[in-house]
């Protein structure tokens, strides 16, 4: 077992062919420290481990942490740290959940550099050369990341369409906000300008991808606010400017598990109303509290528009619903 920073958090972890002494031995002499979580990635964890192997820049070692996937995940990994001597792999002995997953990959770097990359995004061969030689030559910088490209189909289900109604057009120019992967530079010269320009992007959370200084992420991790990744990047934003390279050298995919819809979190008992209608109710008392009352009103019209967006989702899944029922019903009349 290895201890960590909270050491309750992951309790139930264990590594499997692998010892602490092990890992915190190989990665001591890395510039960078990669941090692979995944989970049940069997489709596309080969072209993102490609796209780590293919770098430019060599000078990194990487951790794979498996959340205990049921697929074929395993298999594909281990057949790359064969190849590749700077992977390392291991198996948590139960699903610890994505953020404990997350935490336990950064608690092992000891490193310059730290980033994390999911296991269905990939690389441009010249990501991490690109950002590292930006972070060495300006050291005022934290973080640096690239423009994002989209993986995947499901952002294209909403493009506009001539033939589509008003309805159709109001759901998927809403959609396309929430889905968007537009960041900025945050380039300003204070905080409350820093976080002005972090707010502007409906996906803020993608910062988290960037890559940072080991040291300042470290120190930036606040296990008591949800959304987890953004109260970490606002926290990270006290230390200085994260950089954005023009140019698109990483690719997410636009799908997956954020994007499950609104009945599904009514089927969950655990959930209260509240929380459904008001998902971000206890994240803007976060931030009222811990960021401060002055950048809070600054920022006050972002608020607004946050508390809006559960009643906004809820709308926008109800419109889905039905535009399903009325497919189907079409679809029975036809057949009939």
């Amino acid at each position: 077992f290895c201890s960590i920073s909270k050491n309750n958090l992951l309790k139930n972890t264990r590594i499997y062919n692998v010892d602490c002494l092990t890992i915190f031995e190989n990665y001591l002499q890395s510039k960078l420290f990669i941090g692979l979580p995944v989970y049940n990635v069997e489709n596309t964890i080969r072209k993102t481990l490609d796209s780590i192997t293919s770098q430019t820049f060599k000078e990194f070692k990487w951790l794979i942490s498996d959340n205990n996937s049921t697929d074929s995940t395993a298999s594909i990994c281990k057949e790359f740290t064969k190849i590749d001597s700077r992977i390392q792999y291991i198996k948590q002995q139960k699903n610890i959940g994505w953020l404990n997953n997350f935490l336990f990959l950064l608690d092992h770097a000891n490193s310059k550099y730290f980033v994390w990359i999911a296991g269905d995004d990939y690389w441009n061969i010249e990501f991490l050369e690109k950002n590292i030689k930006i972070l060495d030559s300006q050291p005022n910088l934290i973080g640096s990341f690239s423009k994002i490209g989209i993986s995947g189909d499901y952002f294209h289900k909403f493009d506009f369409n001539k033939k589509d109604n008003f309805i159709q057009n109001f759901y998927k120019k809403i959609r396309r906000h929430y889905l968007s992967l537009d960041l900025y530079d945050i380039s300003g010269e204070t905080y409350e300008e820093r976080i002005k320009l972090c707010l502007k992007s409906s996906r803020y959370g993608l910062y988290l991808f960037s890559v940072f200084h080991t040291d300042i992420l470290k120190k930036s991790v606040n296990f008591d606010i949800h959304p987890w990744d953004w109260g970490l990047i606002l926290i990270i934003l006290k230390y200085g400017k994260i950089n954005k390279i023009n140019e698109i050298l990483t690719y997410r995919s636009s799908g997956g598990t954020s994007n499950t819809n609104i009945f599904i979190h009514i089927s969950d008992k655990k959930r209260k109303l509240k929380q459904i209608l008001f998902p971000k109710s206890t994240f803007t008392k976060w931030f009222f509290k811990n960021i401060g009352k002055k950048i809070f009103f600054q920022n006050f019209g972002y608020f607004v528009k946050l508390s809006f967006s559960g009643p906004m989702i809820i709308l926008l899944d109800l419109i889905k619903y039905l535009k399903f029922l009325n497919s189907k019903k079409l679809s029975s009349a036809k057949n009939g």
